[in-house]
């Protein structure tokens, strides 16, 4: 069977909210007319999630290996989504070309069902850090080479003078993203991105480093997942303090947790 023609059903993927959609929609009214990008897009999965949450959005689906590149396509058309851009490209911080290591393999634990393609979304700019396979069953038996652009460029040459969120899941290479929008990091209002506490590619910046970079950038860390020790990878919730609208957000969270924290200790 052929994946870029019979990609995994992600019906049941979009059926409940992530964690991601979740905190943007508190950001950001289904109604407006928005500018995200989905960096690292993979099967285009969240950019279909995105499209549908936000019809009058346009969204850019940055994917840089072919394969995937098929699957978006396939899956933008499947969910007749005509508000996303497939951009095939490995954003990072310089325009020209990278090797790009190819993930594949499968869990001992097929927890997404037996159709679900778990071994294309690993990959990275980054080479891994360790010899052996990543989890335990994360292989890189391919390296091909890819174009890269950085964020900065792209957004000039369309002429985008901001960016309402956007969503990173590039494998390690989060650090090279940023590194190429310094020009337009204060026009972004949220960044939602994929962080490790350990290295798992090497060079990559840990979750401490982004919280330190992005602090310089003038953003806050607003809301953080952890999936626990065995994994040692979560995903971090970034907010332009420089945006009304970001205090609002953070100001009724932080009522919640007083709220809670009041909560706890009368039942105590």
């Amino acid at each position: 069977m052929n994946p870029s023609l019979h990609p995994a059903d992600i019906s049941a993927y979009l059926a409940e909210p992530s964690a991601a959609e979740r905190e943007f929609s508190r950001l950001f009214r289904a109604d407006e007319p928005l500018v995200i990008c989905d960096i690292g897009a993979c099967e285009g999965e969240d950019s279909v999630r995105y499209a549908r949450a936000y019809p009058r959005a346009r969204v850019f689906a940055f994917e840089p290996l072919p394969a995937n590149q098929a699957l978006v396509r396939a899956n933008l058309a499947r969910h007749a989504v005509p508000n996303t851009e497939l951009i095939p490209l490995a954003l990072a911080d310089r325009a020209g070309e990278a090797v790009f290591h190819v993930s594949s393999g499968r869990p001992p634990d097929l927890f997404a069902g037996e159709n679900w393609n778990y071994g294309n979304k690993s990959s990275s700019l980054l080479a891994p850090a360790q010899a052996g396979p990543m989890h335990g069953w994360i292989e890189f038996k391919e390296m091909i080479t890819v174009p890269t652009g950085t964020l900065d460029d792209f957004c000039a040459l369309r002429g985008l003078d901001h960016i309402d969120f956007i969503q990173m899941d590039v494998q390690g290479a989060e650090q090279l993203v940023l590194a190429g929008a310094t020009a337009m990091l204060p026009h972004i209002t949220a960044i939602w991105l994929e962080v490790s506490v350990r290295e798992h590619y090497r060079g990559q910046a840990l979750a401490a480093d982004i919280t330190r970079l992005m602090r310089r950038h003038g953003f806050k860390l607003a809301h953080s997942v952890y999936l626990g020790d065995a994994i040692g990878e979560g995903d971090h919730l970034y907010l332009n303090r420089r945006h009304p609208r970001t205090w609002l957000y953070t100001a009724t969270r932080q009522l919640r947790a007083t709220v809670g924290q009041l909560k706890r200790a009368l039942l105590s």
